[in-house]
């Protein structure tokens, strides 16, 4: 299947380092719980994001100003600080159990709607994708991939976000310890629930090595979590 490739601008310090550097070589490693057939993330010298099929052709150039080093804001006035990047990885290798999805919020400020209904039209021309129809003001599109053999499912989630400030990057983690433990290991500054999302997951930030806002989604074992699948068939519309 042909997927998709997110350029990403480099913070302070390259990528490779703390948790999200972690998280690149479990992702590159093709491991199964780590990997994702619709995108790539691949940092590189720049000052914005672009999104291209891994074919050739580059479908949004988004800028990206300079981040904070202090803060990430994950939702429009809720700002974390990082995580102990040492810690944050031993808790991830010993809970970790699947890469739900990878997500990507393209801010208003930084892209023009009809730029964005544009890139959403090509993608739905060549991948699985969804529109959700959730009552947000933003538009949410899903791609979800699901491989026959092995019954993984590989989603991205994009979003036109018409409240925040900055475009920003997730990753969102299926883990096998349950929301108290996950409440306790990351209290507030380091973790919050994004509003609409304590059932589900708990939002914890890491620092500035990619040039943007960059947080993990951890979903506790005791998420109610529906399949990707399952999801948008019941809230979803063909993107065509």
């Amino acid at each position: 299947m042909t997927g998709l490739i997110a350029d990403l601008p480099l913070g302070r310090g390259g990528p490779n380092g703390g948790a999200f550097g972690w998280l690149l070589a479990q992702m590159r490693s093709g491991e199964a719980a780590f990997a994702n057939d619709v995108i790539e993330l691949r940092p590189r010298g720049g000052d914005g994001i672009a999104l291209s099929f891994d074919g050739g052709g580059t479908l949004l150039s988004v800028p990206t100003p300079a981040a904070s080093i202090d803060s990430v804001e994950v939702a429009p006035g809720l700002h974390l600080r990082p995580a102990d990047q040492a810690w944050l990885m031993e808790f991830l290798a010993r809970h970790w159990l699947a890469l739900d999805h990878v997500g990507i919020n393209l801010s208003h400020r930084d892209l023009a709607e009809t730029d964005w209904r544009t890139a959403i039209t090509a993608i739905g021309a060549i991948l699985p994708a969804y529109r959700l129809e959730v009552g947000a003001a933003n538009d949410i599109v899903m791609i979800v991939s699901e491989d026959e053999g092995s019954g993984r499912v590989s989603t991205l989630e994009l979003v036109y976000d018409r409240a925040a400030a900055r475009s920003s990057l997730h990753i969102c983690a299926r883990l096998s310890a349950p929301r108290a433990l996950v409440d306790a290991e990351f209290p507030e500054p380091f973790g919050a629930y994004k509003p609409g999302d304590a059932e589900f997951f708990r939002s914890v930030a890491l620092p500035y090595t990619v040039g943007l806002p960059t947080y993990l989604d951890l979903s506790f074992s005791d998420a109610l979590m529906a399949p990707w699948p399952r999801i948008v068939a019941a809230m979803g519309t063909r993107v065509a």
